[in-house]
Parts: structure tokens; sequence; C-alpha cells
């Protein structure tokens, strides 16, 4: 794969990532803390990291905060903010010692990896009584009734998948694997301020849009074009509240 196919190795979507895309929700650390019986939990590690947004608000909370991420490009942004540990290497093989991690997560990365290796790694490394936390955010965020039908037509054009292949088989993998006494799903809810500006840059931090527009944010294609109009146009000038929904699944050692 090329630079230009990839846009995970480019600099501009890296960065578009990084400021578009919500954190997690504030929530999940609490809810993460008592589930796991250990407050604060000693050893946190996020999965697929990426620029660092799921890892960062974990600073301060634990007593340690390792982030893991497969690409070199995501994880030099993430480096930028200090107070936690990031490693480069990929999920199936952390590299850390068995039964030593209090709380396990993977924000929107989960279903990148291969499953059988990654959900094994994850039983070795948690303590008995750790959790692991599997969650993903749905695009577009809950904006306004008027940019859902621009932002469906643009992810079709895309060629995106309405529902990524796996995220909806994870509580399934997890229960087959028999490595965890308890899953469940459950849903959480976050919200947060954008604009117009913010809604065009959280259509290019998506992969496969930046590949169809070759990471070209002023491009003159006419899928585009209409996007950014229909944007501009509803939301105007001002910020917005931006709602997001995640689906959470949730998985005790």
């Amino acid at each position: 794969m090329s630079d230009l196919e990839n846009p995970y190795d480019q600099p501009p979507f890296v960065a578009r990532y990084a400021l578009a895309r919500p954190g997690p929700p504030p929530d999940i650390l609490p809810l993460l803390v008592q589930l796991c019986g250990r407050d604060p939990p000693r050893l946190v590690v996020d999965l697929g990291c990426g620029t660092g947004l799921s890892t960062t608000p974990w600073s301060g909370r634990a007593g340690r905060v390792i982030g893991i991420e497969s690409n070199p490009h995501m994880l030099r942004r993430a480096r930028r903010v200090e107070g936690v540990e990031y490693r480069l290497g990929p999920a199936q093989a952390t590299g850390l010692k068995s039964g030593s991690v209090d709380i396990v997560t993977c924000s929107q990365s989960f279903h990148w990896m291969p499953r059988r290796e990654t959900i094994r790694e994850i039983a070795r490394i948690m303590r008995r009584g750790a959790v692991f936390a599997v969650y993903d955010y749905t695009l577009p965020p809950l904006i306004d009734p008027g940019l859902d039908p621009a932002f469906d037509r643009l992810l079709r054009w895309s060629g995106l998948p309405t529902e990524r292949k796996g995220k909806a088989t994870h509580a399934a993998s997890l229960a087959r694997s028999g490595r965890f006494r308890w899953v469940r799903k459950g849903w959480l809810h976050h919200s947060d301020l954008g604009n117009a500006r913010r809604v065009l840059d959280l259509a290019m931090s998506i992969a496969h849009v930046s590949a169809r527009l070759e990471g070209d944010v002023t491009s003159r294609d006419p899928h585009w074009r209409r996007f950014e109009t229909a944007a501009r146009r509803t939301l105007g000038t001002g910020r917005r509240r931006f709602w997001w929904a995640y689906d959470l699944t949730l998985a005790v050692k």
C-alpha cells in the first residue's frame, strides 16, 4: 500500500484525526475503575491507541498508563502529550507481564486487530478481576437532521460499510473465547462542541473519504463540494453541540 493509498501514514490526515475525532465518554473512566475493583488502578493499557485520544484521559487517574499503537505516524502525534507511556507494536504482542494489568481498553480499534490472537494476549496480561472494554462511536454524531443525508451520501460514495465488519460480534467473540467470567454489552453517550469546519475535518478523518479525495480537503470533486455546501449551510458559522453514541462491550476476567 502506497502512502497515497494509506491515509494513516499522512501527517495531514493524522492531524485532522487528532483534532476532529472525540475522546472517550467521561463516564467510562469511573465505570471501569469500579468494575476492576481497584481505585486507583495500578496499570491501564490502551491498545490501538492511535493519536492518544483514548489514552491521555487516564493520565493522573492511574498509577501507570501505557498506550500501544502499531502505526508510527499516529504514535508520533500521541507522544506530543506527556503523562502517558507509549509503545510501538501490535496489540497481540504487548510484551507486558502476565497478570499485571487492571484495565485494558480498545477505542475504535478492536475491529482492526487479529481477533483470536489479541483476545488471548489481553487475557494473558489481565489480572484476575481486571476489566477489558471495547468501545466504538457511531458516525456521524447527532448534530442536525439536515446534515445526516449529506453525510450518508458521502460515506456511501466513499465505500465505507455502514457497519464495520466485526464490530457487531465483539461480545460474542469474547464470550466464545472462554477467557472471561463476565461479558456484557452497554451504551454510553458524550457531547462536545464543534462547527462546520470540524464536520469537514471529521469527514476527512475517515480513511475511505480521505483516500477517495487523495487527502485533499480543498478537492473540487462534486461529491465533496456537495457535502461541504450542506455542512456550511446547515450549521452556519456558529458552534453546535455534537452528541456521540458509543457502543460498549465489557469483559471481566
